[in-house]
């Protein structure tokens, strides 16, 4: 036998060696599979605290991986959500999946599909795949075919009752010329006939505008302009109390609109927001451009360069189940008697009849941001 062979203990050595060599490799390796993944990979024990996070966990939800292993997961998840929480399965059980939010460190919320095994050993494994885009996407289209057919069913019976008033304004019209003056009160109820059925003219009106059945005079205008132009009314209507700000960041910012009923849609805006800071603060006007491709922005728009027209106040803000249905006709927020809930469906009406959208946002305490969204010319 060669005298340079490994005696059986230096065999073993080298053979430790080796294996640690590979596991060292492998473990680098699944590290390196673990980080690069882009949802979020994490490991809880029998409790349900979190034992292991990847890297996405930091960039997706913000909080540091150190601080959060540790901790319960339930108090990532957003408390709206921890009530139809699923838990983790049992031992054997099959996958669960789950749609839900979950906290961020700057206080917004995102929704993810949560899968969830539990081992024999009784840890927990999760992926959290971020699908706020597609749930946003989904809400958007069934926002959109909600507005659209209400805006069918509401221009539909407001033309059909425009042209009723008609007949009654002119039928009480003639009446009135043609009672005697010897019968004041019978004028008097012609009066408030006539009265009553062009209040009720000027709704249907606004159910038009709703329902985009409103005659357009388009023309190329600058949004700044026509700020500008209304500026001392919209002042005069937010009260001495409130100041009003104009930001503009636009490269051109012409839009082909009709003029007159954008002003209509901005002196309702102005409307809305001095109401939800009591008369006190301050309301900001923004303009800015906007790119869209293919994808991104309201459903509504096309691609192409856009003007957006922004318009916040730091009110009391707006339920998150009333953000949804804010635009509808006849709903409001405002107590009984103080409004007719057809301000903001007017707007948008109006901004979907000049080829925009709108939007909104509010954070409860903080304030709202309506953005009108058009096409640059």
């Amino acid at each position: 036998m060669p005298d340079d062979l490994p005696t059986s203990d230096e065999l073993h050595t080298q053979v430790q060696h080796r294996l640690i060599e590979e596991l060292e490799t492998t473990e680098s390796l699944h590290r390196d599979l673990l980080d690069s993944i882009p949802e979020v990979v994490m490991r809880c024990d029998e409790e349900g605290r979190i034992a292991y996070l990847n890297p996405a966990w930091e960039s997706l939800l913000g909080f540091p991986r150190a601080e959060s292993i540790g901790s319960v997961l339930t108090d990532y998840i957003a408390e709206k959500d921890r009530a139809r929480w699923i838990g983790f399965p049992e031992a054997g059980s099959p996958d669960q999946t789950s749609h839900i939010r979950f906290k961020r460190q700057d206080g917004s919320v995102r929704w993810f599909l949560a899968g969830l095994r539990r081992s024999p050993d009784g840890n927990c494994f999760g992926l959290l795949q971020d699908i706020n885009e597609q749930v946003e996407l989904a809400q958007q289209l069934r926002q959109a075919q909600k507005m659209e057919a209400i805006g069918r069913l509401a221009g539909g019976v407001a033309h059909d009752f425009n042209n009723l008033l008609t007949v009654i304004i002119g039928g009480a019209e003639t009446a009135l010329q043609s009672a005697p003056d010897s019968d004041p009160g019978l004028q008097d109820d012609l009066k408030l006939v006539i009265e009553a059925g062009e209040r009720a003219s000027k709704l249907t009106r606004e159910l038009l505008a709703f329902g985009r059945r409103q005659v357009m005079q388009f023309q190329v205008v600058r949004l700044r302009d026509l700020i500008e132009e209304i500026k001392s009314i919209l002042q005069h209507m937010a009260g001495e109390h409130i100041v009003i700000e104009l930001e503009d960041r636009c490269a051109v910012g012409e839009v082909s609109v009709d003029p007159d009923k954008m002003q209509q849609v901005i002196t309702n805006l102005v409307v809305n927001a001095r109401d939800a800071m009591d008369g006190h603060g301050r309301i900001l006007f923004s303009l800015s451009d906007l790119e869209l491709g293919n994808e991104g922005g309201p459903l509504e728009l096309s691609a192409g360069s856009h003007v957006v027209l922004s318009v916040s106040d730091h009110g009391k803000g707006i339920e998150d189940g009333d953000l949804e249905k804010i635009f509808e006709p006849f709903f409001t927020t405002k107590e009984e008697g103080k409004g007719t809930g057809l301000g903001l469906a007017t707007c948008h009406g109006i901004v979907s009849q000049n080829r925009g959208a709108m939007d909104v946002t509010s954070t409860l305490g903080v304030g709202t941001t309506f953005r009108v969204y058009l096409p640059a010319v």
